[in-house]
């Protein structure tokens, strides 16, 4: 009898070993964890994230795992939502742009609270379980050629969430199986916070990776849970997704090829769907004098772009959310200061006037020619005030593995995380963090990691406690 689905997946997770691991897949996945952890350093202080840790503080819990850059210990589900919150929570993390979706946020913070829960967790099976926690979130959103409506990351990240965890606590298959089904009873995430720009947007994740530890330890505690948990009359695809997927994609070279390899690296730290359009800005504004000789810009984009982050440029009651999710604000902050990073979503300069007015002569239109829910291309056609106009074109956006950012530009972007956090973290310190992300398979145990990142005035006060 023909496996299903479910099996071929589950099987896949469990049977995988780091031996079966080629170097080209081991070594993105170690540029993945060194992107993901630097971008905690500035998301900790971002809206929302300290009180999270606040909140957790009085929950705290000597037998459970580390909320990052703090002294607080939470139960593993709980520290991997803070942890996740603030790895997502300025936009700054990986993704598969083919499905517009993040995946690290959810497994790498699943498998570090597992690991630190568990104990003696070794950098091969930190990456083995990254590996394979990725490989099921891009598998099954691979599967799906609908616009957006859930938000994938965390639907299709809840079960990538699970499958790291089970695979950190050594879950057999009909345990694994059992994880999958039970996290499954909690899958949600939907696109309501972001077109509202609500702080609960980047939270979302972070409930998948807590739902996902979760499950695994019901599961290696004998929680049975679904197992048609994705093809069942009511699994995931026909709930989620109204039965419009396609099976094949989700097995296709299954074990022979790791999708890891095929996740972006964001060079903005805003949501994806506007790099192209930023990337576009940048090349117009080498063919421009100032902000000044604009007289409109309009950007061709896909449908689903253009609903997501198209709409004119508002600020709500969160700012910071509003300016990650809006093209007319990031085009024009890449027009008129060069760059787009941390700064530029500080609330003093999304409200220069210089910026919200060419912003305000931004107009995203969806292109009948292109798929629904592309994410790679734009195109700008800029008219200037003497009535000339010309044309951008940006077919693959930067950081995509087809346009990738070099090792030099991920290091420079942790430490440029770094300095903008405004955390005491010593050269020497951030060096052993590098040292220890570029040899993880050689690492000892995984909690070294969370413990690396400690800003040296929290552990003084710690020990000094």
């Amino acid at each position: 009898m023909e496996s299903s689905l479910e099996q071929r997946l589950t099987h896949h997770v469990v049977d995988t070993g780091y031996p079966d691991l080629d170097a080209e897949t081991v070594r993105c996945c170690k540029k993945l964890v060194m992107d993901s952890l630097g971008v905690v350093f500035p998301g900790s202080r971002a809206p929302g994230c300290p009180e999270i840790v606040e909140l957790l503080r009085s929950w705290q819990s000597r037998a459970g795992a580390s909320v990052m850059l703090t002294d607080v210990c939470a139960p593993p589900p709980m520290a991997a939502m803070a942890n996740s919150a603030m790895m997502h929570a300025l936009d700054f993390d990986d993704t598969l742009d083919a499905s517009a979706l993040h995946t690290f946020v959810s497994v790498l913070p699943a498998a570090l609270a597992a690991a630190e829960h568990r104990g003696g967790v070794d950098g091969r099976e930190l990456i083995t379980a990254l590996v394979l926690g990725v490989d099921v979130i891009c598998r099954i959103s691979l599967a799906i050629d609908r616009p957006l409506s859930w938000i994938r990351t965390a639907t299709c990240g809840s079960f990538g969430a699970a499958a790291a965890a089970g695979k950190i606590l050594g879950l057999n298959r009909e345990e694994m199986a059992n994880a999958f089904g039970v996290v499954y009873a909690q899958t949600s995430g939907n696109a309501q916070g972001l077109i509202e720009g609500r702080l609960v947007k980047r939270m979302q994740p972070g409930f998948a990776a807590s739902a996902g530890v979760l499950s695994a330890f019901l599961a290696a505690r004998g929680v049975t849970g679904s197992q048609r948990f994705l093809t069942g009359p009511y699994g995931y695809y026909s709930l989620y997704e109204r039965d419009d997927y396609h099976p094949e994609r989700i097995t296709a070279s299954l074990g022979e090829h790791f999708t890891v390899g095929d996740l972006s690296i964001k060079p903005f730290p805003c949501c994806r769907m506007t790099h192209s359009a930023i990337a576009a800005a940048l090349k117009a504004r080498e063919r421009i004098a100032s902000a000044e000789e604009i007289a409109h810009i309009r950007m061709s984009v896909s449908s689903m772009v253009a609903e997501m982050v198209g709409k004119p440029f508002r600020v709500g009651t969160n700012p910071q959310v509003d300016a990650q999710f809006s093209i007319p604000y990031t085009t024009a902050c890449a027009l008129i200061r060069g760059d787009v990073f941390l700064v530029d979503f500080e609330v003093d300069r999304i409200s220069d006037p210089a910026v919200q007015e060419l912003a305000r002569r931004v107009q995203v239109l969806p292109s009948p020619e292109l798929p629904a829910k592309d994410i790679y291309q734009a195109e700008m056609t800029v008219t200037r005030t003497d009535g000339e106009a010309f044309t951008e074109r940006v077919a693959v956006p930067p950081g995509n593995p087809e346009n990738p950012m070099s090792s030099r530009d991920c290091r420079e972007k942790f430490h440029k995380c770094i300095d903008y956090s405004g955390l005491p973290i010593a050269e020497n310190a951030r060096n052993e963090l590098l040292s220890m992300i570029e040899t993880l398979e050689a690492i000892p145990d995984a909690g070294d990691l969370v413990r690396a990142m400690i800003p040296q005035d929290r552990r003084q006060a710690s020990s000094e406690a």
